[in-house]
């Protein structure tokens, strides 16, 4: 048997979506890290239309070690109650240095990708 739980007939605006995006950095230095994390953040947050925040994911390529992308967005934009990870990427051959990636986990309208200076060549089409 079927339970109608009231939601066959509405239609929702917003839907769960993964934002992806990343940043390079020139060095792996905590004023450079914590100004392109803040750019990246605001970049996917001007872009897109998000409601709702379920979590985030970072990964960073090995050789970065000065600071905590998470900590950064905890710090300086007081986001206290969003679940954060981040991640040491696994090392490839062809892997870029210096890269930070972000996974957004939300409720939104858009999903636009944001890959911004060096990252911009990880990604030639929006997938």
């Amino acid at each position: 048997m079927r339970v109608n739980r009231g939601y066959d007939n509405m239609s929702f605006e917003y839907k769960i979506v993964g934002i992806r995006g990343a940043t390079s950095l020139t060095e792996d230095h905590p004023m450079e890290l914590t100004e392109k994390v803040l750019e990246l953040w605001n970049e996917i947050m001007d872009k897109n239309d998000i409601s709702r925040i379920i979590s985030v994911i970072f990964s960073v390529t090995p050789d970065i070690k000065s600071l905590n992308p998470a900590t950064i967005l905890r710090e300086k934009l007081d986001l206290n109650n969003v679940p954060f990870m981040s991640l040491e990427e696994a090392s490839f051959n062809d892997s870029r240095e210096k890269i930070i990636r972000a996974l957004i986990i939300c409720e939104s309208s858009t999903h636009n990708f944001v890959y911004l200076h060096e990252a911009k060549n990880l990604r030639t089409k929006k997938e």
